[in-house]
């Protein structure tokens, strides 16, 4: 086999131009920190890398998400905090207007106090975040989530938002709600659940009044009948000087024999019944319908009752009743907002926690694939080094020799 003179000098430069382009990368190595510098250096490896940084992004931005969260969390949480402050000041007023040394010009007093929690509140109810959104009209969040009309028919402060629940990613399966809806936490509140007499059979006198009001309110969320009216209704029948029988009058169902005295109050289910008759008289009452009112207009009818100077005392009673068991259910009702938001926190933090390790997982196992060994960068560097010197001085021979070298 010949070999000419071109292709010594061919082989020689490729020799030398390979052992330059190997010890570049290794020198690109050394200084970016990088040991894949192109896909072809390792393909596999090299979708594995894309693959983890996307996974990685994603991580962080499942963390920025955490933040908002959090910080919209403590925002309402401060929100509904201050709400329950005010609510209990405001009854800790009404229980003085009961007082019955209270006269008329310090009901007049509170009035304006409550008045003023009422306004106070109302602007609690409309509170914005940072972005100028209001936090609990759901899905309306650019208007308020409550207003006002004085001239309304009925209640006066109503909700205007809807129950949407504004969520946010923090992972890749959990979505976390950011507010509570304003629906939710203030309007679907009950007021005081109530009975009334509807009918008597015979009797002198008769009167009902709640006595115990969370054992009323236990028989009825039991007894009432949103769909059949007529099983709302039921009967109190004097057997004898001393027994009566209460029975359901839609279902016909005997529900109990009390003992009786006439004109002398018996208590049944927190209900405190006064019934002046004699055997075979009847007493019919009925479990009156839910209503519901938001803490704004439950707090503006009492301050009515307080401005009304001419109300007997029964009234006054009732109304001082109906309000305390609306701000009862509402404290109640902000209460449990409050625990959701907590359990929301603590859930919040645990996929934090679990979004940094496996953010700590993804980099290492992407630093395994695409960082350099920097003590065998350098080895490879010396060698590659060496190499290239080795081919530089093989190509200064092997262009210096000549034919007339041998003459």
């Amino acid at each position: 086999m010949r070999i000419s003179t071109g292709q010594l000098y061919d082989r020689s430069i490729q020799s030398v131009l390979d052992s330059q382009s190997r010890l570049s990368d290794v020198q690109q190595q050394l200084s970016s920190g990088k040991k894949l510098l192109r896909p072809s250096d390792d393909p596999i490896g090299a979708a594995q890398v894309i693959r983890l940084t996307e996974e990685i992004e994603q991580i962080n931005q499942y963390k920025k998400n955490s933040n908002l969260l959090v910080n919209s969390l403590e925002q309402e949480e401060t929100v509904l905090k201050s709400v329950n402050t005010s609510m209990d000041r405001a009854r800790v007023l009404m229980l003085q207007s009961g007082n019955g040394i209270v006269g008329a010009n310090d009901r007049e007093a509170i009035a304006i106090e409550i008045n003023q929690i009422k306004d106070q509140l109302f602007e609690l109810m409309n509170s914005q975040n940072s972005a100028r959104e209001y936090i609990f009209a759901g899905y309306q969040s650019a208007s308020p989530a409550f207003g006002f009309n004085p001239s309304a028919v009925g209640n006066k402060y109503s909700f205007e938002g809807d129950g949407g629940e504004n969520k946010i990613q923090i992972s890749d399966t959990i979505s976390q709600q950011m507010n509570n809806s304003g629906f939710e936490v203030f309007e679907n509140v009950l007021s005081r659940l109530t009975p009334s007499i509807s009918g008597t059979v015979g009797t002198t006198d008769a009167t009902l009044n709640v006595q115990v009001q969370n054992a009323f309110d236990a028989f009825h969320k039991t007894n009432y009948d949103a769909i059949t009216p007529v099983n709302n209704e039921f009967q109190i029948n004097i057997l004898s000087s001393t027994q009566a029988q209460i029975t359901n009058v839609g279902t016909g169902v005997m529900l109990d024999t009390v003992d009786f005295s006439s004109g002398s109050a018996f208590l049944y289910k927190g209900l405190e019944i006064n019934i002046t008759g004699v055997p075979g008289d009847t007493v019919n009452f009925k479990l009156e319908p839910p209503q519901k009112k938001n803490i704004a207009e439950t707090l503006n009818d009492f301050v009515n009752v307080l401005n009304n100077k001419n109300i007997a005392d029964g009234d006054f009673e009732r109304g001082l009743s109906d309000v305390l068991a609306g701000v009862d259910n509402s404290m109640a009702s902000v209460a449990n907002a409050i625990s959701k938001i907590g359990a929301r926190r603590n859930s919040t933090d645990s996929v934090f926690e679990s979004n940094l390790d496996l953010e700590i997982s993804n980099k290492k196992a992407r630093a395994n694939i695409q960082e350099v060994d920097y003590a065998e960068a350098v080895s490879e560097l010396s060698r590659q080094e060496t190499a290239l010197q080795a081919a530089q001085a093989t190509f200064s021979r092997v262009t210096g020799t000549s034919l007339f070298d041998y003459i």
